[in-house]
């Protein structure tokens, strides 16, 4: 009975910590990420470009419709832009 208890309340907080809603701010950081990989032109560096970009596509695609938040996303990504692109 324990280890039921136990296996319970490990998946509850197991989902309850990958169930964080995305924000514009965490995507907009994402997009940063991948921003500053689109600088390597390596085989590796265009993969792994690639690669995010397609994570960051991923991220925002339940959002498109959602012409608030992906108004707030791009705001987001404006703003950290510059320093964004000088690191």
């Amino acid at each position: 009975m324990k280890i039921l208890k136990l296996s319970l309340c490990l998946s509850f907080l197991l989902c309850a910590c990958t169930n964080k809603e995305l924000t514009p701010y965490d995507a907009a950081q994402q997009a940063c990420e991948c921003m500053k990989l689109s600088k390597d032109s390596s085989e590796e560096g265009v993969q792994a470009f690639k690669d995010c970009n397609t994570k960051t596509t991923d991220m925002i695609s339940q959002h498109k419709e959602d012409t608030e938040w992906m108004g707030q996303w791009r705001d987001e990504l404006m703003k950290i832009l510059k320093d964004c692109m000088s690191e």
